[in-house]
């Protein structure tokens, strides 16, 4: 061992006084290597206390680190059993860093010594925070490398397991109550977890447990076995334990790919057992017929799965009466397919064994029995409805050519012939991927068309219209890592080609699918028409517009059999023939129309009747998103995205365009086309009533609306936020706020709800009480992004900027000239938080900022006002979002910098957002380096916490300047800072010269 000098008692008490708190502390420890220092250490009590995870008041949490341990990690392998002696006489604590530098100090060691740590090591297991659990794996990993099994085992088995869902309880009850019901099915679905941090439990695994499982495979994969028979057993429901059933094949649909991304922790356990079973077979051979006993007693069937899996893998003497014995086993040749695991056992045996596998009783047995399948009432219920015997003949062949693919070496005689038969009328190979489960895809579900858009494009239409109408298939098959779906929607993509290419160019050919529209069967392939319809508009071919349009007309005129208390789809979607649905069509149109306005395009104005048409069936138009009586929109909180999801909301903002565009062809124009569609849907005797995605789009173009008829928006202002229905003014008004530019016109229109804005936030909060959660005005709890919450943010700006254009004052005042200020009404609203205080303040900043350098005085002097308005609330939270003012150049330097060491003297550091404004102090440099200094010296002042992000670079700018000033008092203040940042670790500060 390296000499090391002893230190003496003065030496150690001198030095401990001087290193007692903070980076001096940290600096000290982290870098003292001598031994010799840890028994008087001990004697004076500096290993008894670690320190406990800190909460603050703000929320704030925080795990110290102790420079303590650091110490011994750096002495550790010296003196490896002082060390451990120190480590092991540490009492329990909550914090996890203090427990990864015990698992560092683990890992320095060889493994005899390591191991000793292991009751430490397994008591950090237990706390409730774990900031580096994958330091597990790489401990793992380095006690097998030392050849110390048994402690690795012990870990391994603890960090395996799975705990509880902690809602179990709830959930068994809420299932049992309602054991039929599917929203409580799913509710209730039980969900164990690890000990370990689901994303670290992957790479524990990889890193620590397969090595271990590679030196010891037998004993890993029994305490593999275990976990997994724990971890199913957490899963399930009674009625499902009783059914033995784990439905691994949904949570775990292959044995032999493992997920590249971040795996779910069932899964994850899963593989590396069949990885450990795996490592049996290659490196302990004499274990594999324990292995296979102890699987066989597993009830669940992930078990059964994986020694099929086993069983494909090696095919060999031990193996071939297992295998033997589950092909005879097996009961349901006629009534299901195969499943994924079982067919390769099957093939993978019959190309090893041939023949001898099975006998030619037990093959015709088995064979026959496939030929007798499958059942037909159960190919019935799956149609419901469009069942035919020839698709039941289809389905049949494709499931006895499934069903003997696996057998292809021993099938023999009739059995070969009719294989061979349903193999040459196949269009395509067989692979394992067609076999369910089917594997969750990496790649890409393509939809392929049974016929190319050549083969189409030689068809007559009447051919061809029959074709499409007839054409029932659905074919499943994996092409490399994707799957490729022969089916209807794949037909249409072949049919709207040859439809653009061929049938749009020419007169006769678009006329016989206009005369025959009402022949096509499948509104999927009307909608593949209007999709090349619009790409003709798109290239700015206007041709044959007038006939598109009264198609596209034809389409909307039919009736919404999705609105029928007794409508049943049968084929989901429009590409049913019995039950057509036509909503995704109708989608369609309202994006033909948009393309057909756009600004690229610019459909002539002689269209502009036929459009105005389709806009008001559009817009008047049940929609079945919007208007069953117990609708329950996806997003109540953002209305617009609502509304633009759905056909008639979008298409209420599309005739907003159309506005704009008839006022391109006109500049006079008052959009009447688009103010009478309006009238009618305000209209009381309207079959559709406006919902609240609908309101919420009004009112967030309100402002457009007012630019093309400013006098009947203003008419027409209660339609849009009617403020005797409280919900529709809400979505009206809060999205006007936040999605209009501010507008003098606008807001002498709309002043009255301003004022009845600022009723309603202080009425709403007054009545939810402090003591009570917020709700919104359908009694639910108030989110971030409420209607409520957004209507606060956008109104506070509104009622900022019309303050700043002199629309009224400041501050109230009584008299003979009585005036009101909506804006400090604003404030004088209930709002505990200050939240909305400090966002108004923040984006005051952020639009100071933006502006140029000059500023005409009398906003400049307003803006000046309303600052020092908020400077004597001394709100901290408000005033802390000073850090845009702080960079606007439009108001002078000397200001910013008098009014930021204001709001230093009352915010603390800690709420300063220092590396911004650092770079913004370094900016006025050096024409205002007194002030600079000032404000540098109170940001850096009674910071809480060690972490100071700032740039070294700007701080040192800041540093030399004031160092160098002529002024006495700068210079002090200078110094002074350098002191309180060196005294929170940035000894960069050290030497202000590199």
């Amino acid at each position: 061992m390296k000499s090391w000098k002893k230190p003496t008692n003065e030496m150690i008490d001198r030095t401990l006084k001087l290193v007692k708190k903070g980076n001096g502390r940290r600096y000290f420890f982290s870098r003292l290597k001598n031994p010799l220092w840890i028994q008087p250490l001990a004697e004076r009590g500096y290993f008894q206390s670690p320190p406990r995870i800190r909460y603050f008041d703000d929320g704030y949490v925080q795990f110290p680190s102790w420079p303590e341990l650091q110490y011994l990690k750096n002495v550790s392998r010296d003196v490896p059993n002082e060390v451990i002696n120190v480590v092991l006489d540490l009492p329990p604590v909550d914090n996890p860093s203090v427990y990864n530098e015990i698992l560092e100090i683990a890992l320095q060691l060889d493994g005899e010594q390591s191991i000793k740590l292991k009751p430490k090591v397994l008591e950090s297991i237990d706390i409730d925070c774990q900031v580096l659990p994958h330091r597990y794996g790489d401990l793992l990993a380095h006690w097998t490398s030392e050849d110390q099994t048994s402690a690795a085992l012990e870990l391994t088995k603890i960090l395996i397991e799975f705990t509880p869902d902690p809602q179990s309880k709830v959930k068994k009850k809420r299932r049992r109550e309602n054991p039929t019901d599917f929203v409580t099915f799913c509710e209730t679905s039980l969900e164990p977890s690890p000990q370990i941090i689901r994303l670290e439990y992957k790479e524990i695994m990889s890193t620590g447990v397969r090595p271990l499982a590679e030196k010891e495979p037998y004993q890993v994969a029994c305490l593999l076995i275990d976990a997994t028979t724990n971890m199913i057993y957490l899963r399930m429901h009674q009625v499902k334990l009783d059914q033995e059933e784990d439905s691994s094949e949904i949570w775990y649909e292959r044995f032999n790919e493992l997920d590249t991304g971040h795996e779910d922790p069932d899964k994850t356990l899963v593989h590396t057992l069949a990885f450990a079973c795996k490592q049996v077979y290659e490196k302990s051979p004499d274990s594999i017929v324990a292995l296979d006993k102890i699987l066989r007693n597993q009830p669940w069937g992930v078990f059964k799965r994986l020694r099929q899996h086993l069983y494909a893998q090696y095919p060999n003497g031990q193996t071939k009466p297992w295998i033997h014995e589950l092909i005879l086993g097996h009961k349901d040749y006629n009534r299901w397919e195969h499943r994924y695991e079982f067919q390769r056992m099957i093939r993978s045996a019959c190309e090893h064994f041939g023949g001898t596998l099975l006998s030619e009783a037990e093959r015709t047995q088995i064979f026959d029995t496939i030929r007798i399948g499958p059942p037909k009432e159960d190919f019935q219920k799956r149609m419901d409805g469009e069942f035919t015997e020839e698709k039941f003949l289809q389905h049949q062949r494709s499931f006895h050519r499934k069903q003997f693919k696996p057998f292809e070496p021993l099938l023999f005689g009739k059995y070969t012939t009719y294989f061979r038969e349903l193999e040459d009328k196949a269009a395509d190979p067989i692979s394992d991927e067609d076999y369910p489960p089917i594997k969750a895809m990496g790649g890409a579900v393509s939809n392929h068309s049974p016929r190319s858009p050549k083969d189409l494009e030689n068809l007559t239409d009447a051919k061809l219209l029959a074709s499409i109408n007839e054409w029932e298939g659905n074919e499943l098959f994996s092409e490399g890592d994707s799957v490729v779906e022969i089916n209807i929607e794949g037909l249409a993509g072949a049919f709207r080609s040859v439809f653009e290419k061929s049938i749009l160019p020419d007169a006769n050919r678009l006329r016989f699918w206009i005369e025959n529209r009402e022949r096509i069967a499948r509104p999927i392939y009307v909608r593949m028409m209007i999709d090349g319809m619009q790409a003709e508009v798109k290239g700015k071919n206007f041709n044959r517009l007038d006939e598109w349009l009264t198609f596209n007309e034809w389409v909307l005129l039919h009736p919404n059999q999705e609105h029928k208390s007794d409508y049943k789809l049968g084929r989901q979607g429009d590409e049913s023939r019995d039950n057509p649905d036509w909503y995704n069509s109708r989608e369609m149109v309202e994006t033909f129309i948009e393309t057909c306005l756009g600004q690229d395009v610019d459909v002539p104005e002689s269209a502009r009747i036929q459009l105005a048409k389709l806009l008001e069936i559009l817009c008047t138009q049940y929609d079945r998103h919007l208007d069953p009586q117990e609708v329950d929109f996806l997003n109540r909180n953002d209305l617009i995205d609502e509304a633009i999801n759905n056909t008639r909301g979008r298409a209420l903002e599309t005739l907003v365009k159309f506005g704009f565009w008839l006022r391109r062809h006109d500049s006079g124009s008052e959009a009447r086309e688009m103010t009478t569609v309006l009238e009618k849907r305000f209209a009381p005797e309207t079959e559709c009533p406006l919902t609240l995605p609908e309101y919420a789009i009004l009112g967030g173009r309100y402002s457009w609306i007012c630019s093309l008829n400013e006098a009947w928006a203003a008419e027409h202002k209660s339609d849009f936020f009617p403020q005797d229905t409280l919900p529709e003014w809400l979505a009206a008004f809060s999205n006007f706020v936040n999605y209009n530019p501010r507008s003098k016109s606008a807001f002498e229109i709309l002043r009255d709800d301003f004022d009845f804005a600022l009723q309603y936030l202080t009425d709403f909060k007054k009545q939810d009480g402090s003591d009570k959660k917020q709700t919104d005005i359908f009694g639910r709890p108030l989110k971030q992004n409420s209607p409520e919450e957004k209507l606060t943010e956008g109104l506070g700006r509104h009622l900022f900027t019309y303050y700043l254009w002199g629309l009224y004052p400041l501050r109230e005042s009584v008299g003979n000239n009585e005036q009101y200020s909506l804006l400090e009404r604003y404030y004088q609203a209930p709002d505990n938080n200050r939240d909305h205080w400090a966002n108004l303040f923040n984006y005051v900043g952020r639009i100071l900022r933006s502006t140029s350098k000059q500023l005409d005085k009398d906003l400049k002097d307003r803006t000046i006002a309303f600052f020092n308005w908020r400077f004597e609330e001394k709100e901290s939270k408000e005033l802390q979002r000073f850090t845009f003012w702080l960079e606007a150049e439009c108001l002078e330097a000397e200001w910013r910098l008098a009014a930021y060491s204001k709001i230093l003297d009352v915010c603390k550091s800690d709420d300063v957002s220092i590396a911004i404004e650092v770079e913004a102090l370094c900016k006025m440099l050096p024409d205002h380096t007194a002030k600079v200094l000032e404000c540098f010296v109170k940001l850096t002042d009674g910071r809480r916490y060690d972490n100071i992000y700032i740039q070294t670079k700007e701080a040192k700018t800041i540093l030399k300047a004031g160092l160098n000033s002529s002024d006495e008092k700068v210079r002090q203040n200078a110094a002074q800072a350098r002191e309180n940042l060196l005294r929170k670790g940035k000894f960069d500060l050290l030497d202000l010269d590199d």
